[in-house]
């Protein structure tokens, strides 16, 4: 089952090498949740997802869907086909402030699609990147094994070290790499947006170094990842979703401490 959403910078190709690492019955804590595309192949493959976002916006929009999809749907079809890009960018700015969930839900799902990197916040308006049939999935996805959690930290690493209950693996869809130098913190957190977390590459590097808990990252390939991390094992994965030991063949790294 696809996700009824995207996201440009977190469209990964890694499931089968994930299921081989992340057993059948495992419990995992997966964050920095966004779109599932990820996540709901692994909890529909009977391993039990606790999905964690500090984005409220994220977090509704979900709960909305597991909840009363037909509503989210009936709110998309309203507010489709936006065709002026006035009214998409006034949709950006202002969702937060509109007084109704499964409106708020419904208008989530629609800039996702209409935004050329999937970000509901930002993200240039083109409409040729919408795809019709999305719509349908709003009404198929399975929460059976699927639970996703509102983090009220900023910082999603708190979140991370607070886990409670049982946790066998803990699992980070970060994307692309970046290093954040001191210089440049201060600027990244002021761009952040309603549905954007923080990601501190030097303290998530620390966590896992000193985490008894079994833990793996999820990166796109670049050099400076591979030496940045080279005291962790790092999984190649090529454009098919295939393990390779060529790293010239790598478009996805997974960095593990196990």
């Amino acid at each position: 089952m696809k996700t009824p959403l995207k996201l440009a910078n977190k469209q990964f190709k890694s499931l089968s090498t994930l299921k081989k690492m992340l057993p059948e019955k495992s419990v995992i804590h997966s964050f920095l949740f966004y779109d599932g595309g990820i996540e709901i192949p692994l909890a529909m493959s009977d391993r039990y997802l606790v999905s964690h976002t500090n984005k409220y916006s994220i977090y509704e929009f979900w709960t909305c869907l597991s909840i009363n999809s037909e509503q989210v749907q009936k709110v998309a079809n309203h507010f489709d086909n936006i065709e002026d890009p006035g009214i998409f960018y006034h949709l950006q700015e202002n969702l937060p402030n509109y007084d109704e969930p499964y409106l708020r839900a419904g208008i989530f799902f629609l800039l996702n699609k209409y935004s050329k990197d999937g970000y509901v916040s930002r993200g240039e308006f083109t409409p040729d990147s919408y795809n019709p049939l999305a719509m349908a999935n709003l009404r198929k996805v399975s929460f059976e094994n699927l639970m996703v959690v509102y983090d009220k930290s900023e910082n999603f690493l708190n979140s991370m070290r607070a886990i409670e209950g049982r946790c066998d693996y803990i699992f980070v869809p970060v994307g692309d790499f970046k290093l954040n130098y001191l210089k440049n913190v201060e600027s990244d957190l002021n761009s952040l947006t309603y549905d954007q977390t923080f990601v501190d590459t030097r303290d998530l590097k620390t966590f896992m170094e000193n985490e008894k808990r079994k833990v793996a990252l999820l990166y796109h390939y670049s050099r400076s990842l591979v030496k940045y991390y080279k005291d962790q094992k790092l999984y190649f994965i090529d454009k098919w979703g295939r393990p390779t030991k060529d790293e010239g063949k790598a478009k996805e790294v997974i960095v593990a401490n196990f």
